[in-house]
């Protein structure tokens, strides 16, 4: 089966959804985060304090290229890794890009709990949380797919539709 590559704003649900389609498809499921954390043996947060913001793209453009090898995997990739086209280009060879899309009154309702663990907004008021989601757009457009999730969508709902959209485009 080709994997699927979940794309998507921080806090999108890109890895929640992933762990939930592993399970229904009863395939592998893998998140580039957690993949590039152990590997550094330290938290995304300490990589962008000591490593820099730079090191960590490069990770992920490292990571994107060993992925390519790996099949019948959902992949939920963090919500930097588009902002290089190679990443995604090197995952669609052997996967279905979705996007999970998310409203900004969804990135709004998401913002506090997300704080503490993401490098890249604890020093961010709303509007550079807004700002910085605007900035990326054109680069979550580089997918197969996408799918718009409200504030009042169940992780399983994402599940779902992730999986109808899935089967479309696989033919299965």
């Amino acid at each position: 089966m080709k994997n699927i590559v979940l794309t998507g704003y921080m806090a999108s649900g890109k890895t929640t959804t992933g762990r939930l389609l592993s399970e229904a498809l009863g395939m592998n499921f893998i998140d580039t985060d957690e993949i590039i954390s152990e590997n550094e043996k330290m938290s995304i947060s300490e990589i962008f304090e000591k490593k820099g913001e730079e090191y960590f793209r490069k990770a992920e453009n490292e990571l994107s290229k060993k992925l390519m090898t790996v099949s019948d995997t959902i992949i939920a990739t963090g919500g930097g890794f588009v902002l290089n086209r190679e990443n995604i280009e090197n995952l669609k060879k052997n996967g279905i890009v979705i996007n999970l899309k998310v409203s900004e009154n969804v990135i709004k309702k998401r913002y506090l709990d997300a704080r503490s663990t993401r490098p890249l907004i604890k020093n961010d008021d709303i509007e550079g949380i807004l700002k910085r989601y605007n900035d990326r757009k054109e680069f979550y457009l580089n997918c197969d797919a996408a799918i718009g999730i409200n504030e009042s969508d169940s992780a399983e709902e994402v599940c779902k539709r992730v999986i109808d959209e899935y089967k479309k485009l696989s033919g299965k």
